[in-house]
């Protein structure tokens, strides 16, 4: 028996702390799994959003540099450049993760599956923007101007949209937010601290979006309930599904309440 844990037979100890299985073979170390195991690190995530910021930069100089569009076609455009800024960033972190960690990014971030069916994951999703929309009748939320309605005035802008609010949208902010963040957060403060710490920068996030600090509540609401989703479940794939059926759930209502954009 192992003088260092009783309970633990001697080729099992050999495993996990690296050294030799009884044949006297070395044997690599085995990292323990789980929905809480965190191998990257901040310089992570701050390298993520570096690349973020720059490819949406990029992105929008080129699209105005290279064509001539009025600004609702301008807008559109801009859409589709920040998703295809997500879509350049998340390749980075997949090398990244690849040349420093040797590990798979999606199965990393916990893009896995989950013992809740999909259309309950969506259908709670559903449950949660009718909720938080009655939560902003109480709050009286301004209905103010911003960018996102500016967005939404245009029928092609909005179709795209909300064709991406419902696809690309809620797989890569939850990537990116529940996925990498939110457990780093944990694993420094906290599992409640860590849920409402990336609701609070989520919500921060869409300020410039909807403009108001009623806005950021809400927004952040919905993240804490993604998060608790996430960590739940273990499953960034079950926070993704349950973040679509929120936005779709809005999309329909706007497009209930203000009718067909035109």
């Amino acid at each position: 028996m192992s003088e260092g844990d009783p309970s633990v037979p001697p080729e099992n100890e050999a495993l996990a702390t690296g050294g030799s299985s009884p044949e006297g073979a070395p044997v690599e170390p085995v990292r323990p799994t789980g929905q809480d195991e965190v191998f990257w690190g901040w310089h992570d995530v701050f390298l993520f959003m570096f690349v973020f910021q720059i490819a949406v930069f990029l992105a929008a100089l080129g699209i105005h540099q290279l064509f001539h569009l009025s600004e609702a076609r301008m807008n559109m455009a801009l859409v589709i450049g920040q998703f295809a800024a997500y879509g350049g960033s998340f390749t980075c972190l997949k090398l990244m993760f690849r040349a420093e960690y040797g590990e798979p990014l999606l199965r990393s971030l916990g893009w896995l599956p989950s013992r809740i069916s999909p259309g309950t994951l969506g259908l709670t999703g559903l449950g949660q923007a009718f909720t938080i929309a009655l939560i902003s009748i109480v709050m009286s939320v301004p209905q103010t101007e911003n960018p996102m309605t500016r967005l939404m005035s245009d029928r092609p802008t909005s179709i795209v949209l909300a064709v991406f609010g419902v696809t690309f949208a809620p797989v890569a902010e939850e990537l990116a937010f529940r996925g990498l963040l939110q457990p780093l957060l944990i694993r420094a403060i906290g599992v409640v601290p860590g849920i409402l710490g990336t609701a609070v920068l989520f919500g921060l996030m869409h300020l410039a979006q909807y403009g108001t600090w009623q806005s950021v509540v809400l927004v952040g609401l919905a993240g804490a309930g993604f998060g608790a989703m996430r960590h739940w479940t273990g499953s960034t794939r079950a926070s993704a599904i349950m973040h679509a059926g929120y936005n779709a759930t809005l999309f329909i209502l706007f497009f209930t309440q203000k009718g067909p954009p035109h």
